[in-house]
């Protein structure tokens, strides 16, 4: 077999995986059978293909390679500086499992090239009947009353988590199957996934969720001025409206849910551990205000800084801020303003609830790896595109030079 054909067929191996990650979690019924799917289907064939074809890729901007080999080893070294049980060694792995991801998005773009965001569409699709489902089995099979949150019928059983995830998984859709012209049953199959997103997201009742997408939407159609993000958030801030309309409880009812003295007292734990965190130790969230004790700040980079020190949480930023910068460069190409809202709605969604983006995956990659997995993929392609435009010049060049005496 040429490296040709079997450099096809991984590449083929890696799509299905990448579906599996971006629509398994709505069927799967356990996280073993989920990240055994990714490892097989995703990780594995990437990192074969790399090591196939690696003459083939584009150079990786230094940027993003410095910064996340940089995160990687503080990473490594706070795991150890703070190892309190021999089990924690297993997470050194992490890193490793976040690269192979990040790899496996690149390499189904390079093989799907101007499919790749037909590909996204597809899985923002089946995740909206995945969601619509959900809502089914949760209320008319599962029997729970309609007051109560609905959650995810496979694996996405926590419920904001769950909502966040979604929200990632609308703006895919809404953005990439919205513009330029579609045929009557390509955009029913979009308002259909949507209408089953907004169903899921409205009982689900993750206030914040809700104006996160919103606000996405209207920073994405000043950023890129797009019509079809103007329209998204036209009709955001209109159902928003309904909702404080006809339903006012629903975002007024439980105030601000004692976010402001959670971030106040773990603000007050950061700077207790500059230097290099807790790691993945265990801590909690106390104040006298509080009726209860919380397993983190409610807030993604503060558990961040709590975990990671300081240095840690910059250059978490610094990873992040590089991705927004990317999208913003490609603001202007269908993907690339996707990618601008989903970073914009992934900043802040983030900063209500979330945990630091090292672990399995999970729900929050949703809306921290994934956003830096298209910004690389985005400027691979853009790269590539370049160097191969760069070689048929060349091409030419000497061609013509050939002819002459």
């Amino acid at each position: 077999m040429s490296r040709e054909r079997l450099g096809n067929g991984l590449s083929w191996l890696t799509i299905f995986g990448l579906a599996c990650f971006l629509c398994g979690p709505w069927l799967l019924p356990s996280n073993t059978y989920y990240h055994r799917l990714i490892i097989l289907l995703l990780w594995v064939p990437a990192f074969v293909h790399f090591l196939v074809l690696r003459k083939q890729y584009p150079p990786v901007p230094s940027a993003f390679v410095w910064l996340y080999l940089a995160l990687s080893v503080w990473y490594w070294l706070v795991v150890a500086l703070t190892l309190e049980r021999q089990d924690d060694l297993r997470e050194l792995k992490l890193p490793f499992y976040i690269a192979f991801s990040l790899l496996g998005v690149v390499v189904c773009a390079k093989h799907l090239k101007e499919r790749f965001a037909d590909f996204l569409l597809l899985c923002g699709v089946l995740g909206g009947l995945g969601a619509g489902w959900s809502w089914i089995d949760f209320y008319w099979i599962e029997g729970h009353r309609y007051g109560e949150r609905v959650v995810s019928m496979g694996l996405w059983r926590v419920v904001i988590p769950a909502a966040q995830a979604c929200g990632a998984l609308v703006i895919l859709t809404a953005m990439l199957g919205l513009m330029g012209k579609r045929k009557l049953w390509e955009l029913g199959a979009v308002l259909l996934a949507l209408a089953c997103y907004g169903l899921f997201l409205y009982f689900n009742q993750s206030r914040w969720v809700w104006l996160s997408l919103a606000m996405a939407f209207v920073g994405g159609g000043i950023i890129s001025r797009h019509r079809t993000v103007y329209a998204m958030a036209l009709a955001s801030i209109v159902l928003l409206a309904i909702v404080l309309w006809l339903k006012p409880t629903f975002l007024l009812n439980r105030g601000l849910s004692y976010r402001p003295e959670l971030w106040r007292e773990g603000f007050n734990l950061l700077l207790s551990n500059w230097e290099h965190g807790l790691g993945l130790n265990e801590y909690w969230i106390e104040a006298d205000v509080l009726k209860f004790s919380s397993r983190h700040p409610h807030n993604m980079f503060l558990d961040i800084g709590i975990r990671f020190g300081l240095l840690g949480l910059l250059l978490w930023a610094g990873l992040w801020l590089w991705a927004g910068w990317r999208a913003f460069r490609a603001r202007h190409t269908g993907l690339g303003s996707t990618l601008v809202t989903l970073w914009l709605y992934s900043g802040l969604v983030v900063l209500t609830e979330g945990t630091a983006p090292w672990v399995k995956p999970a729900p929050i990659w949703f809306v921290t790896w994934l956003p830096i997995a298209l910004a690389l993929a985005i400027d691979l392609r853009a790269r590539s595109g370049s160097r191969h435009g760069q070689s048929s010049v060349i091409s030419v060049w000497r061609g013509a030079a050939s002819c002459c005496p």
